[in-house]
């Protein structure tokens, strides 16, 4: 019997069919494209097709986009989803957390709050400064201990771009 990842496990939460999608009937196909993202090994093949357009266009979002924060923060704590999907999944939160609707982008900062961990673990691992500085945004935004994100930067600052834009004197 073969294991169930995070994201399967967060997927099978939502009935996906009832969920609304801009571009089709429902956002029933969602899961399978982010399945797909996961399992993409580079970053042309991991590119959201049928995200952007569907439950996501520029700043506008339907409510699809807060079970999708919620698999795509599973995601990124599975260490087995690719480098080239994590970076998609970490640039699709900062999407859904600057989203013009503001419930909806409370509601996945909420979501990005409760897997902040694995943002850290992703500006630490050294593994990608495209991925790191897009965690940091991410831990920035939803972090509530100001300290935590100062001892980040202390620790982890060589690992992110050193076009970071970050005023240090904060």
């Amino acid at each position: 019997m073969k294991a169930m990842s995070a994201m399967e496990l967060e997927i099978g939460l939502y009935d996906w069919s009832a969920l609304r999608c801009r571009s089709c009937e429902s956002a029933e196909h969602v899961p399978g494209e982010l399945l797909r993202m996961a399992r993409a090994q580079t970053r042309d093949e991991a590119r959201p097709r049928d995200i952007e357009f569907h439950v996501l266009q520029e700043s506008w979002a339907t409510p699809t986009v807060v079970p999708v924060a919620r698999v795509l923060m599973a995601g990124l704590a599975d260490r087995t989803t690719t480098p080239a999907a994590r970076n998609q999944f970490l640039d699709l939160l900062w999407s859904f957390v600057i989203v013009d609707d503001d419930d909806l982008a409370e509601a996945c900062k909420d979501a990005v709050r409760a897997g902040t961990w694995s943002l850290y673990e992703e500006i630490l691992s050294g593994a990608s400064k495209g991925s790191a500085l897009l965690a940091y945004w991410l831990v920035k935004e939803v972090e509530t201990a100001p300290a935590r994100v100062e001892r980040l930067l202390q620790v982890a600052r060589h690992m992110l771009p050193d076009d970071l834009c970050e005023d240090e004197d904060d």
